[in-house]
């Protein structure tokens, strides 16, 4: 009798705080909420049935939206310590858009009570078409993208647009494909469109969007493709000869370019572009008296492709006692003295910081002289020979008392210098008695 008793007990303390959590659950989750939308505004009125601490709760309220850059404003009233007004506008360029409100663990004046509640809301608006991107450059192989002010229907869409080209449709994804934008929409040609032409894009009345609004009335938008960029100038010439060793390559297009490819017998170069132009060096020194080919194709800001291009040209000759300088700014600089195809001396150095680095290209010495001192940097070297401009071989730096800078000393091997090729200062004087005016530099990375 004492055992079922015991049980009984139990059991009633166990419903007690089953019924204890419970009503925790049912205080915590449960609100009296009624939502008012009208357009792109949304009021949502909140009856909790505890109070509430008023101050700090915007910190537990979050609007969540499943698209990017989306803004919508949240202002806050207070009509009693139970009943909150909430107030939402949608403050981007898309509107019609479904948020999540939130509000997680806000605090009630009751000691270990908090309040949580999430409801979704549709904001309205009557969908219409912001833009065709590059209207009057579309790209000949797609997409064409069409942007609307609101998230579209994806089951019917397909039935909505029409054209003179036949085409697949394919909203955005973003967030590595792992999210979709329904406002976004692209166009895929089935078959490749022709430059500069003109096609008809229809997007028929009654298209709905995800809000359940419809376009009222048809759309007719007549798209033009890109034009085909073409090479009008090249650096050197198609066939050019005697040219240097280690050449500044430089393509330039009809228009703006993105992206472009340069081979040179068979090897992928690193290029630069800037506006219309692609720049680049070799990947290594060329060798003397031979030919090369480059395959080149640009692509413009809009995606189309020139047709591929072949440039041709041939190496300087290069005798077998001819003195040559070459300075390499791999991950030891050094510089190395050739005599025809033979390298002569090597001699540690420091280029430029990646701030300020050391110009690239092939040169010819100019003029020398004993030693100098930089007002501006408050630093001298001895035995200078000048590359170009302000360029110039030169010594480790001396301070304003004439003394080797140590610190400046031990980072020869490396990037140190605001430009100048530094050397050791027996490698500087060397340097300076034994490399003639006139002798060609190729510096590279």
């Amino acid at each position: 009798m004492f055992f079922v008793a015991d049980i009984r007990k139990h059991i009633k303390i166990l419903i007690v705080i089953m019924l204890f959590i419970g009503v925790m659950i049912f205080f915590k989750y449960y609100n009296l909420v009624l939502i008012e939308v009208e357009g792109d505004r949304a009021i949502i009125n909140v009856n909790f049935l505890i109070p509430m601490e008023q101050i700090g709760i915007e910190k537990d309220i979050e609007v969540k939206s499943f698209f990017p850059n989306s803004k919508v404003k949240c202002n806050l009233k207070w009509e009693s310590e139970n009943r909150l007004r909430i107030f939402l506008q949608e403050l981007s360029e898309l509107k019609g858009q479904k948020v999540i409100f939130e509000i997680k663990d806000a605090k009630s004046k009751i000691p270990f009570f908090t309040k949580t509640f999430s409801k979704s809301i549709q904001f309205q608006t009557e969908p219409k078409l912001l833009e065709i991107e590059n209207e009057q450059n579309v790209p000949t192989e797609g997409p064409i993208i069409l942007k609307f002010n609101s998230p579209m229907d994806y089951k019917s869409i397909h039935k909505y647009i029409q054209s003179d080209i036949e085409f697949d449709i394919k909203p955005y994804k973003f967030d590595n494909g792992k999210r979709i934008d329904y406002s976004i929409w692209n166009l895929y040609p089935k078959e490749k469109m022709k430059n500069d032409s003109n096609y008809l894009l229809i997007i028929k009345s009654g298209l709905k969007a995800q809000c359940g609004n419809i376009l009222k009335e048809d759309i007719q938008k007549q798209i033009h493709t890109a034009s085909k960029p073409e090479i009008i100038k090249t650096f050197p010439k198609h066939e050019a000869k005697w040219v240097a060793l280690y050449p500044k390559i430089t393509i330039e297009m009809d228009e703006e370019l993105s992206d472009a490819i340069a081979v040179i017998n068979g090897v992928k170069q690193n290029i630069k572009i800037k506006d219309n132009k692609l720049e680049f060096f070799p990947h290594d020194i060329l060798q003397p008296e031979q030919e090369y080919t480059i395959n080149i194709q640009g692509i413009s800001k809009y995606g189309e492709k020139t047709n591929p291009y072949i440039l041709k040209f041939t190496t300087m000759p290069l005798k077998e006692d001819e003195l040559w300088v070459e300075v390499s700014l791999k991950e030891k600089h050094e510089v190395l003295i050739h005599k025809g195809n033979k390298i002569i001396k090597k001699m540690p150095a420091s280029g430029g910081v990646p701030e300020e680095p050391t110009v690239l290209g092939t040169f010819f010495i100019q003029d020398r002289g004993l030693s100098f001192f930089s007002e501006r940097f408050k630093e001298g070297a001895t035995y200078w020979v000048r590359i170009i401009d302000q360029y110039l071989f030169h010594s480790v730096p001396r301070d304003v008392n004439w003394n080797i800078i140590e610190s400046e000393l031990k980072k020869i091997g490396k990037p140190a210098s605001h430009g100048c090729v530094r050397l050791l200062e027996e490698d500087a004087k060397w340097f300076y008695e034994n490399i003639p005016e006139g002798t060609m530099v190729i510096i590279h990375d």
